[in-house]
């Protein structure tokens, strides 16, 4: 099977590449970034461009079956997400409906739910796109999911969208967690809320699903939550303590009183007993397997903090 991967020099893309390319799919690859070394080796093909280049994108897309479409600018800028982001994904959903494409798999956030108030969060949980964090991001990503629905119910185009929370592979990123981590180094208070915190996602449990997804597709145009493993941010705090030997202490602060970023005050509790229904998705690992994994990838992020403060 042929397989288009936009913006698979991310690190899920790196993930799914391997798995497709062990599976002995065809890959091909389109990114706007230089192929990254790690993949010189790889049987792919790669190209550098731009989604917003439809002719690129028509011409690239001979022979293509399936596309998983993993690019985004993550900006928070009306231009760039409306002349640039989808942009380049309608000229994906425009080739795939005319050129026989089997199927089509959107990666999507939690974040278009806005504010999660109900638990856990299915699939049904309502959009208000308004209150979450980034709403211009929340737009955009709910905007992208509505065009896969247009495509599918007009077009005939079998379309999947995933979304999930937050996804690590062997390390993990986030402003707000390393704020957490710089505060332990300097061995200061630690504010939590209990209760609150997200589902995370590994990458090769995101890289199973999208593998379910185009083996195994559910209704056209669904939508499935994808998640490995919810921690809390007292967890994470105590691992961050643990990790960095600080004399750190936890400090619990009423969500009602909470006067910090609105983030560590939410709770993400994602379901994902819908992938597991019609996909046959389950995390690869136990909890506390996963759980051993963020550790390690809090580490590879503790020491790339460290290396920061002492350049």
């Amino acid at each position: 099977m042929k397989i288009l991967i936009a913006g698979g020099a991310g690190e899920v893309g790196k993930c799914l590449i391997k798995d497709f390319s062990r599976s002995g799919h065809e890959v091909a690859v389109l990114d706007q970034a230089p192929k990254p070394q790690e993949m010189e080796k790889l049987p792919i093909a790669y190209f550098q461009g731009s989604l917003t280049d439809g002719a690129l994108v028509r011409e690239i897309f001979q022979g293509t079956e399936v596309i998983v479409n993993l690019a985004w600018s993550f900006a928070d800028e009306p231009h760039t997400i409306f002349e640039e982001d989808i942009k380049g994904h309608l000229h994906l959903l425009e080739a795939a409906s005319s050129s026989g494409v089997k199927h089509f798999i959107y990666t999507s956030t939690a974040t278009v739910y806005g504010h999660a108030v109900l638990h856990p969060v299915t699939e049904t949980h309502p959009c208000h796109l308004g209150e979450a964090r980034k709403p211009l991001y929340a737009l955009g990503k709910f905007t992208a999911e509505e065009l896969c629905r247009f495509y599918g119910n007009e077009q005939g185009l079998s379309a999947t969208i995933l979304r999930f929370w937050w996804a690590f592979g062997d390390n993990i990123g986030g402003r707000h967690l390393r704020d957490l981590i710089r505060k332990s180094l300097k061995h200061q208070p630690l504010e939590i809320v209990r209760g609150a915190g997200g589902t995370f996602v590994t990458m090769a449990d995101l890289a199973s699903a999208t593998t379910s997804a185009i083996t195994k597709p559910g209704p056209s145009s669904q939508t499935y939550n994808i998640g490995s493993l919810f921690l809390t941010w007292e967890e994470i705090s105590e691992m961050i303590i643990n990790l960095t030997q600080s004399t750190s202490t936890l400090q619990p602060v009423p969500s009602d009183r909470w006067k910090g970023p609105g983030f560590l005050n939410e709770v993400w509790d994602l379901s994902w007993e819908r992938a597991e229904r019609d996909l046959g998705f389950k995390p690869g690992q136990s909890r506390e397997e996963t759980r051993s994994q963020f550790t390690t990838a809090l580490q590879k992020c503790i020491n790339g903090v460290k290396e920061g403060e002492s350049n």
